[in-house]
C-alpha cells in the first residue's frame, strides 16, 4: 500500500513539473509581437538591427450617404513638396519580393495582385534614380499574412491595428544604413477594391481604398522614404493618410522624387 502511494504522490510530481516547464518554456518566435504603434524598435535576438514600424491610416472625411460605383474625372496634382529620407536604404542589385494572392480580398481580386504589385514597383524604380541602381524582382507566392523578420519581403493581407490601412516593417542596420527585410501588411478589415487605371483612367471607387494607390505608399517606405502629414504634403504619395476614392498616390510627385534621389 506505501508503496503503491509514493508511486501515485511521485507520478502527480511529475505531472506538474512537466507542466511548469513547459509554461516556463521560452517563445522561440520573437515577432509574434511585433510593435503596431508608429516608431523605431529593438529586435529581439538582433542587437545589430532596429526595425521601423509605419502605420498608414485613413483619413476621415464626411462622405454622402449614396455614392456612385465608380467616379471619374479625378485630379492628380503635383507636389514639389520634398519627401524626407529615413534611415536607411536598399542594397544596389536585385531586391526579392513575394506576394500573398491567397490574401487578396475579392473585392481587389487575386488574380490582380501581381499586376498591382508590379505596377506600384515601377512607378518607384523607373522614375527615380533607382532605375539604375535597384530592381525589385517578383520572387513567387507565399501564405505568409503578418509581419516575421524570415528573409522574405513580402506584401499580403493580413491582421493590422484596426486604425491602420496597412503598416510597413522594415528592418535595417544602423550602423550601414542597409535595409535587412521588409514587409507590408494591408488591412483585411477595410473595405478594398482596384481601378486599372489603363482601363479607367483617373477613375475609383468611392465607397473603398485602391489596393495600387495605399501600396505605392508603402514601398515608398521600402525604398527608404517617410510619412508626411503637414498640408504641405497632402498630394505626395507619402502623404501619411490614405482616403477612399482616391488613385492619385498610384505616382510621384516631384516631392517624391526628389526625396529617392537624395538616397541614391
Amino acid at each position: 500500500m506505501k508503496k503503491a502511494l509514493i508511486i501515485t504522490i511521485l507520478s502527480v510530481a511529475v505531472f506538474f513539473l512537466g507542466i511548469a516547464l513547459v509554461q516556463a518554456k521560452p517563445d522561440k518566435d520573437t515577432d509574434s509581437n511585433l510593435p503596431e504603434v508608429n516608431g523605431t524598435y529593438d529586435v529581439p535576438g538582433h542587437p545589430e538591427l532596429k526595425v521601423k514600424v509605419f502605420v498608414h491610416g485613413p483619413k476621415i472625411k464626411p462622405e454622402p450617404s449614396a455614392l456612385p460605383a465608380l467616379v471619374c474625372n479625378l485630379t492628380d496634382p503635383e507636389s514639389a513638396a520634398v519627401v524626407d529620407p529615413a534611415s536607411w536604404h536598399l542594397k544596389l542589385g536585385n531586391w526579392n519580393y513575394k506576394i500573398n494572392t491567397s490574401s487578396v480580398p475579392a473585392s481587389v481580386g487575386r488574380s490582380n495582385l501581381a499586376t498591382i504589385t508590379f505596377r506600384a514597383f515601377t512607378e518607384w524604380q523607373l522614375k527615380t534614380d533607382l532605375k539604375d541602381k535597384v530592381s525589385f524582382v517578383y520572387g513567387g507566392t507565399t501564405t505568409v499574412t503578418r509581419a516575421k523578420y524570415d528573409g522574405q519581403n513580402i506584401v499580403t493581407w493580413g491582421r493590422a491595428p484596426s486604425s491602420a490601412l496597412a503598416v510597413t516593417y522594415a528592418w535595417y542596420y544602423p550602423s550601414t544604413g542597409l535595409v535587412a527585410e521588409t514587409d507590408t501588411i494591408m488591412n483585411q478589415k477595410f473595405p478594398w477594391s482596384w481601378t486599372d487605371q489603363t482601363i479607367y483612367q483617373n477613375c475609383a471607387d468611392p465607397n473603398s481604398y485602391d489596393a495600387q494607390d495605399v501600396l505605392t505608399h508603402e514601398l515608398g517606405h521600402w525604398a527608404g522614404l517617410n510619412d508626411e502629414y503637414s498640408p504641405d504634403y497632402v498630394n505626395n504619395t507619402m502623404y501619411g493618410y490614405g482616403a477612399k476614392g482616391e488613385v492619385k498616390a498610384d505616382t510621384l510627385t516631384a516631392g517624391d522624387i526628389s526625396g529617392i534621389n537624395k538616397i541614391y
